[in-house]
């Protein structure tokens, strides 16, 4: 009896031993199977760290370039800025295209006459200047830079102005009323020609100019004022004038003509007279000594016009 009791123990233990064994081999497989997938998971996510890293380092490149593309339109807000209220483009245009001096223009003549001479320099100029010099007249002549440019015998008579003690001033390059009062832009690019030739080969810079046909006319309307504005911004002061030769005709005026226009103005404060020294204005020059001997023998003296005095501008009511 007892020994069929220890058989029994015995084989129960056998059954029990070998049940822990299978249960601990599968305790061992099921282990190296979670260790297999926890492995295979950390590779999955050491994949997709380096992809977010990747990802990463690309968004900062991105980040990084759009910085560099902010700062650079930061930049040119600050050195060209077209786009802000109240700063036109045209304000940049022509860095050196400035007056020498501070803008003035406010010293009202009493009794003096200005004479002026537009279109020039030509062989009529050379007419000119010896009546003025022996008379003991300054005059100022507005010049037509197309006539300078690329004409030494004209530079030469523009340089003779200057040393003569005359006013040099701008009249623009082409004198084309179309093209340089297409716009505000249009008449910087047309006068700074000028300016830049009367500079750089005649040796003077200019501080004044005349408008073509007048401050106001038929082809500047509704861009006057803001060329006007632009360019006393950079210094330069207008001049129309009060009283005028009226020579600028298909054929030379008599000389009791021009005479007469003049003298039919007379009686100004202060006068501006608008003549022509171009080559077909003959009688222009004919008639000079005896308009500077009448305008004497009313009292006038006579001078150059220069930056400080107060300019002659059309109305623009008045005139249109």
């Amino acid at each position: 009896m007892i020994l069929f009791v220890v058989a029994i123990g015995l084989a129960g233990l056998s059954a029990f031993l070998a049940w822990q064994n299978s249960r601990e081999r599968d305790l061992r497989r099921q282990a190296e199977a979670d260790s297999a997938q926890a492995a295979q998971t950390i590779d999955g996510l050491e994949g997709r760290l380096a992809e977010v890293s990747g990802a990463l380092d690309e968004a900062n490149d991105s980040l990084a370039e759009a910085d560099d593309t902010i700062g650079e339109l930061q930049r040119r807000l600050q050195e060209d800025d077209p786009f802000v209220p109240g700063h036109p483009a045209y304000e940049d245009l022509y860095p050196d295209f400035y007056a020498p001096q501070p803008l003035d223009a406010s010293q009202v003549p009493d009794h003096v006459i200005f004479l002026t001479f537009d279109d020039g320099p030509s062989n009529r100029t050379d007419e000119i200047l010896p009546i003025l010099e022996q008379e003991g007249v300054k005059a100022t002549f507005f010049e037509v830079g197309a006539y300078l440019d690329g004409n030494q015998t004209n530079i030469d008579r523009a340089k003779r102005i200057v040393a003569a003690g005359h006013t040099l001033a701008m009249h623009s390059y082409s004198h084309n009323y179309k093209t340089c009062y297409a716009s505000v832009e249009a008449f910087l690019d047309d006068f700074y020609k000028v300016f830049t030739i009367i500079r750089d080969q005649v040796g003077y810079t200019p501080t004044m100019y005349r408008f073509p046909g007048g401050s106001t006319n038929a082809y500047n309307y509704g861009v006057e004022q803001d060329i006007i504005a632009e360019m006393l911004r950079r210094g330069f002061v207008p001049y129309d004038w009060n009283m005028s030769a009226q020579d600028a005709t298909a054929k030379p005026l008599p000389v009791e003509t021009i005479l007469a226009n003049v003298m039919a103005y007379s009686g100004q404060q202060y006068g501006v007279v608008l003549m022509h020294d171009s080559n077909a204005r003959t009688t222009t020059v004919q008639a000079l000594p005896e308009v500077i001997r009448q305008l004497r023998n009313q009292g006038y003296t006579f001078a150059a016009i220069t930056p400080e005095v107060k300019p002659v501008l059309f109305g623009y009511k008045t005139n249109r």
